[in-house]
């Protein structure tokens, strides 16, 4: 434990998972309950805690700053519950449970196929491979001592795959580590279970009353299949299979 547990009279929930993978459209969803507080990539907290959460050298005061940061604004709202939305907090899971003991987090899977098409058309997400350093080790792009040499040279698909997988691989270890703590959904829930999806989301912030969400537009699932060409398709495959050697 980095620092001493800050008591607040309050649910925190925070959005956890890779980009492109439904965190806003979850976001939203849990962000439309009326006791909800909901700061999805709010402008002042994204940029800070997102430059902090990408940095594999991330100091313990970096992190205090963050942690304060987050305790100063949520003290602020009356609600029972304040959801936080700034996906790349996968990445302080531990040090933020740590501070705030009424903490939790919801994770969100989506299909690689589907993740990594939506990664290629979103300059936002791409730019990260130009200003971040691509031959170090960085979870937060998938970038390991096994793929480090090459990750440089590797067809974009093949990095955004690596990305998904790093961020795939931690919400597993999330929710094993911390079951009470970490909820993780699926993204095709939305479509495919919807009820099943609310009732799992309710059950796990133990709310009285069912979430009234936002109605979703009919949306094809597999539309990566248009999206994605079948070299792009075999280069996200053997990004995942990892057969690099250092």
């Amino acid at each position: 434990m980095l620092f001493s547990k800050k008591i607040i009279d309050k649910t925190l929930i925070f959005i956890i998972g890779s980009g492109r993978s439904g965190t806003h459209l979850l976001g939203r969803t849990v962000g439309h309950i009326n006791e909800v507080e909901a700061f999805i990539e709010d402008q002042k907290l994204f940029k800070e805690v997102t430059k902090v959460a990408i940095n594999p050298k991330r100091s313990k005061s970096d992190i205090k700053k963050i942690l304060k940061l987050y305790n100063t604004e949520f003290s602020r709202t009356k609600k029972s519950f304040v959801l936080e939305k700034t996906h790349p907090n996968i990445w302080l899971v531990e040090d933020i449970q740590d501070y705030f003991e009424t903490a939790k987090f919801i994770g969100i899977k989506r299909n690689v196929y589907a993740t990594v098409a939506s990664m290629l058309n979103h300059k936002g997400v791409l730019e990260w491979y130009n200003v971040l350093p691509l031959n170090q080790v960085n979870p937060f792009l998938g970038i390991t001592d096994e793929n480090r040499e090459i990750f440089h040279d590797l067809p974009l698909e093949s990095k955004c795959a690596l990305r998904w997988k790093s961020h795939f691989d931690r919400l597993t270890y999330l929710e094993r580590k911390f079951p009470k703590k970490v909820l993780v959904v699926d993204y095709e829930d939305f479509y495919n279970d919807y009820k099943g999806l609310m009732k799992e989301l309710e059950m796990f912030l133990e709310l009285e009353k069912p979430i009234e969400s936002e109605t979703l537009i009919s949306s094809n699932i597999d539309r990566w299949k248009s999206e994605l060409t079948d070299i792009q398709i075999k280069n996200i495959d053997e990004a995942l299979q990892g057969n690099y050697k250092a």
